[in-house]
């Protein structure tokens, strides 16, 4: 057994400053370390090292070359579950990682398509298990990971936020893992050489010059001899120790480099076809050979590269023997192995039982009465969970063109509409296509709709949401609200969506109703409820374990009323705490686009020039609508005037104009027309606008002003509204219109400013005030005591501490203080410093 074997491990020299990071990362969390280093420089053992300190849960994963997507993930999401129970996510797992963990049952397919569901429920699953303990997660050799599984990790490293989760991940080559830090394991120097050699210190010279420092390469030298008769080649080298092996031992080794870089005792005893005793007599000197090492109740090769070389020392017939052997005793892994032994008929059997189904169509030569349009769909949907749009649109395509029943190619046109929405493509044409093949499926019915409403086609897309509504789709009902709040019937909107979240069939139902009615709301002017329905809507998709994905979504429509409202400081720390949860593109565009806004705003024109170059790639075509499309544009626009960039902003007008059909748009296309009017590339609107809701009414009194109309109109409709910006934007305008009370209209307008932070609008403040040759200060008139109380404010200083310097009592003080924050029109002491600033009193 293996308590009977007697265990030889290497000796551990040097990397005491390695170890002491590893140690000191550990006392940190949560956080991350990425250990790099060469092929047997000794990054797995300086994490074993430092995981016999542990004092917590370790969970222990690796990659292999080709190996299946996530992978690394799987043996720790495993242990996790086996320790904590499914119960720690929503739906035990179902929704997401039972893609990964068949154990967990049948997935539970969802409008999401798996993929943010696997992310999230992974997230809690590793948070809510750090609650019971401190964890370790440890993923070797990711220089082989596949691309889905380094983006789960980076995931994981951005939003585990309990303490007491590290993840150790180690590399052959530099990676970008964002937050995690990287130790860079070097070579042995010369006196750690000796340590490891203990005892042959006359060929120190010779074996330091060959492995240059490398402690495999050391430890194979030793076994083989450092004088002239070493193996020339790293294979030989490597190979050294197993030549002297007798036959059982060697036989034993073989199977274990085929089954894989870590065999458990039970499957090694099965596949070599010795009793206990035999195997541990076989085992033993592979063990004292360090060719092996004990892991846990089984045994792992000492290095990727040991068991590569004894590998590729089998002869073909050997090989594919033993990969058949394997394929009997794994069937977890018998698709690999008997691919490897070449029997391709039970290659695809153990994939198709396995679910692999990108390998069962590499083997689709050997399907019998397989249906080849099902795996198409499901291998489209494995590539979509593996973050591979692009390869789940050629699975969904071909298998559209093989299906001969109408209502499963309806349902393929479905999810190839899902697959190229993530690629920012419209899916009208398929939905309209889908209907047309299933004309009694509900679900369809109401998909149309809602592709037809975020395209402004409102007639067609209400007849086709009763009609789904009739057939049983209480989705339908949010996107009947949404049109019914267009028609400026808020109340009734408000009751639809309610009963909407009432019978949402599912979570994502139930959040996308939200984000919906914070949106309406958001566009009628309604900020304040706008703000409290996207403050539901998130609480309830933390809640779920959607914050990520649907929380992000409503993260923006929670932002937009706050920036609306003038309150950019809580706008900017929603967004900051959405975007650290790496959302999916579409949520993190609109995230940004609101971001884009507030950063044009206050001024910070780098910062929007930034936000649009990572926005727009996000944002390609139509696949969300008009208004989606449109909003890069009006950013585009918005930044080019504010950074006079006369010949970028027609450019973009330009493209508006010609290139779209603004009476699709219900939200972007009265801004765009202004910005348009100011920079005189319109003078007259085109027809068929709409004009829903307060906040259009004033884009359209402001684009009416801009074409030499009243700006007192533009200004009283934004005072209704209640957006500062844009009220202030006004008044400067107004007051080049009325001279008379021009004085008026700038100090509120710099007033709004101030408290804003907007130094563009500051900006126009001034420069208009220099052309009417206003000047702001003039008015001012104070008296001496009170521009010497206006410095100490200037100061920092509290109404006590003015009167002590000043030897009045805090009363006058603040008698003083008043009456200057009246004569410069501000509203706290810092704005009256600020206004007096610029006014050349200080």
């Amino acid at each position: 057994m293996l308590s009977r074997l007697f265990i030889m491990e290497p000796v551990f020299v040097g990397r005491e400053a390695e170890l002491a990071r590893l140690v000191a990362a550990r006392d940190s969390t949560p956080g991350g370390v990425l250990v790099v280093g060469e092929a047997g420089i000794g990054k797995s053992r300086l994490v074993r090292e430092f995981l016999a300190g542990v004092d917590g849960l370790v969970a222990e994963g690796g990659a292999d070359p080709g190996g299946t997507a996530y992978a690394p993930f799987v043996p720790v999401l495993r242990r996790l579950i086996r320790e904590y129970g499914a119960d720690l996510v929503p739906g035990g797992g179902r929704r997401g990682l039972a893609r990964l963990l068949p154990e967990l049952g049948e997935v539970e397919e969802l409008p999401d398509l798996g993929r943010a569901r696997l992310f999230e429920e992974a997230l809690l699953l590793v948070e809510r298990a750090a609650q019971r303990r401190p964890l370790v997660l440890v993923l070797e050799d990711l220089h082989w990971a596949d691309q889905a599984s380094r983006d789960l990790l980076v995931f994981l490293l951005r939003n585990v936020m309990r303490p007491g989760v590290l993840f150790v991940a180690t590399s052959r080559e530099p990676l970008r893992l964002p937050g995690a830090e990287v130790i860079r394991v070097p070579p042995l120097g010369r006196a750690e050489v000796a340590r490891m050699l203990d005892g042959v210190d006359q060929e120190l010279d010779v074996i330091m010059a060959r492995s240059e420092g490398n402690p495999l390469f050391v430890e194979a030298l030793a076994d083989a001899g450092a004088g002239a008769a070493t193996p020339a080649t790293l294979r030989e080298l490597l190979l050294a120790g197993a030549e002297r092996l007798g036959p059982d031992s060697h036989d034993v080794l073989r199977i274990a480099a085929v089954a894989g870089p870590r065999t458990p005792h039970e499957v090694l005893r099965a596949l070599a076809g010795l009793d206990d005793l035999a195997l541990d007599e076989a085992l033993r000197p592979v063990v004292r050979a360090r060719l092996l090492l004990v892991d846990g109740d089984g045994y792992a090769f000492r290095h990727a590269l040991i068991r590569q070389a004894v590998y590729d020392d089998l002869l073909p017939g050997e090989r594919r023997r033993l990969h058949a052997r394997c394929a009997e005793a794994q069937p977890e892994l018998a698709a690999d192995h008997w691919y490897a032994a070449g029997d391709r008929r039970r290659a695809f059997d153990a994939a198709w039982r396995a679910r692999r189904w990108d390998r069962v169509l590499d083997l689709w030569d050997q399907a019998e009465d397989e249906d080849h349009v099902l795996v198409l769909e499901l291998a489209a949907r494995d590539a979509l969970t593996e973050g591979d749009a692009k390869r789940a649109e050629e699975l969904a395509t071909r298998a559209l063109d093989q299906a001969d029943d109408p209502l499963r190619a309806a349902h393929l046109l479905e999810l190839r509409v899902a697959i190229r929405d993530l690629l920012g493509e419209e899916g009208l044409d398929d939905l309209r296509e889908a209907v047309r093949l299933a004309p009694s499926e509900a679900t369809l019915i109401g998909a149309l709709a809602t592709t037809l409403y975020w395209n402004g086609q409102d007639a067609e897309a209400r007849a086709h949401a009763q009609e789904a509504l009739a057939l049983g789709d209480t989705r339908s009902l949010t996107t009947l609200a949404a049109l019914t709040a267009l028609d400026g019937d808020l109340e009734t909107a408000s009751s639809l969506y309610a009963e909407a979240r009432a019978g949402a069939p599912d979570d994502d139902s139930l959040l996308a109703c939200y984000a919906s009615q914070a949106d309406v709301l958001e566009a009628a002017g309604e900020h304040a409820r706008a703000e409290s329905v996207a403050r539901e809507g998130i609480a309830r998709a933390r809640r779920l374990g959607l914050a990520r994905s649907r929380g992000a979504h409503l993260a923006a429509n929670l932002a937009e009323p706050l920036t609306s409202l003038g309150r950019w400081k809580e706008a900017r720390e929603v967004m900051a705490a959405a975007l650290a949860l790496d959302p999916p593109p579409i949520h993190r565009a609109w995230i940004l686009m609101v971001l884009g806004t507030v950063a044009v705003w206050e001024g910070s024109l780098a910062e929007a020039d930034d936000i649009l170059r990572l926005a727009r790639p996000l944002m390609r075509g139509r696949s969300r609508g008009y208004d989606s499309c449109l909003e890069p544009d009006l950013l585009e626009c918005r930044l080019a005037v504010a950074q006079a960039d006369l010949e970028r902003a027609r450019r973009v007008a330009d493209h508006v104009l010609t290139e779209h059909d603004l009476t699709l748009s219900r939200r972007y296309a009265w801004p765009l027309l202004v910005l348009a009017a100011r920079i005189g590339r319109l003078r007259e609107a085109p027809a068929g606008i709409a004009t829903t809701g307060r906040v259009q009414q004033a884009h359209r009194a402001t684009f009416r002003a801009e074409c030499g109309g009243s700006w007192a109109e533009a200004v009283a409709a934004w005072r209704s509204v209640g957006q500062p910006y844009a009220l202030g934007q006004a008044l400067v305008r107004a007051a080049e219109q009325d001279r008379a009370n021009a004085r008026e209209l700038l100090r509120e307008a710099a007033t709004i400013a101030d408290t804003l932070g907007a130094e563009p609008l500051r900006r126009e403040v001034e420069a208009t005030g220099a052309t009417l040759r206003i000047d702001r200060t003039a008015e001012l008139a104070l008296s001496a005591r009170e521009l010497e109380v206006l410095r100490l404010v200037a100061d920092g200083l509290s109404n006590k501490q003015i009167a002590e310097r000043l030897f009045i009592s805090a009363r006058t003080a603040g008698v003083h203080v008043s009456n200057i924050m009246a004569k410069l029109g501000a509203t706290s002491r810092v704005e009256a410093a600020a206004v007096a600033r610029r006014g050349g009193l200080l």
